[in-house]
């Protein structure tokens, strides 16, 4: 388990890809913190109450934050000790366009680094094993373009592994709540609740 910071130097663009005129949500930015009832229509939550209840919670009203983009896969792991991973993303940065400067964003994962690890070693000492979990949070320089602000953005990737799907899962479970229970140590709401 590991939780690693890292600067990422390709922008990052706010709308992103082109505006699908059929009505998918695959391609497209969508603003969920005005738009908070599609998402437990999109792609990404369907079958994953990590990831939705991890987007109500950044897009609540309450929330000073907003997500721009998240998804997660299964896919073939590194080696046979390890046939199973699980990667998601979810990039977010704060509802304020204005306040994505990159000294608060760095503070932002600086911090969420420091509350994630000792809620994710609490939980791997609960469990008494190590969960296989790595974590890698990157700030990146975002391109607002309805605001025409240039500015940061926060992905939070993780890379859970291990021998089967439920207990791939069951790890990156943990570190969905991390990240929620995190966000929330950052800036505490009296209705920001995590499950």
């Amino acid at each position: 388990m590991g939780i690693v910071l890292s600067e990422g130097s390709k922008q990052f663009h706010v709308p992103y890809g082109p505006t699908i005129s059929d009505g998918s949500l695959e391609a497209r930015f969508i603003d969920l913190k005005t738009h908070p009832q599609i998402i437990p229509v999109l792609p990404p939550c369907v079958g994953w109450p990590e990831t939705q209840e991890l987007l109500v919670q950044i897009n609540k009203a309450s929330s000073p934050f907003m997500s721009l983009a998240a998804d997660q896969s299964y896919a073939k792991g590194p080696d046979p000790n390890r046939p199973v991973i699980l990667v998601s993303f979810v990039s977010l940065c704060f509802a304020d366009i204005s306040h994505n400067a990159k000294d608060l964003l760095s503070d932002l994962s600086l911090y969420l680094q420091q509350q994630m690890d000792t809620i994710l070693q609490d939980a791997s000492t609960m469990l008494d094993h190590t969960l296989d979990l790595e974590i890698i949070l990157e700030i990146q320089p975002t391109q607002f373009h309805h605001q025409q602000i240039q500015g940061w953005s926060l992905t939070v990737m993780m890379i859970a592994s291990g021998q089967e799907h439920h207990s791939v899962r069951g790890n990156w479970g943990y570190g969905i709540q991390a990240l929620i229970d995190g966000l929330n140590a950052y800036a505490p709401q009296d209705d920001w609740v995590s499950s």
